[in-house]
């Protein structure tokens, strides 16, 4: 039950922190997106690298996978294909990330066009 707790309370943070800078940021050009993509890719790699050396699971979930969850979910993209990339899975991350990029942009463009 702590382990939900704490990616609940990280993903929420997250979120509302997400949320303020998009709302603050963005006009014309998405910069509040994009800054928040690139901030929480460099926070997500800064933790995996603190997690392997001293940070308890408790930490882990909280700020991996709730705070950077909530913050971005490109960021935790943009770690497993790092992972997948470090174990020299290079069908694996080609097919994840095409996959992922062009099975979104797809899914997106359908969810809208099946419901507008």
């Amino acid at each position: 039950m702590i382990n939900i707790l704490s990616i609940a309370i990280g993903g929420a943070l997250g979120s509302i922190l997400r949320y303020g800078v998009q709302k603050l940021f963005n006009t014309s050009f998405p910069i509040g997106t994009l800054s928040v993509n690139i901030a929480g890719c460099f926070l997500i790699g800064w933790l995996w690298a603190i997690s392997l050396k001293s940070l308890s699971e408790q930490w882990r979930l909280f700020l991996m996978t709730g705070f950077c969850g909530g913050f971005t979910t490109f960021s935790a993209f943009t770690l497993e294909s790092i992972q997948m990339m470090m174990a020299d899975r290079w069908m694996i991350f080609s097919l994840y990330i095409i996959g992922s990029i062009a099975g979104g942009l797809l899914a997106t463009f359908l969810g809208y066009k099946i419901f507008s």
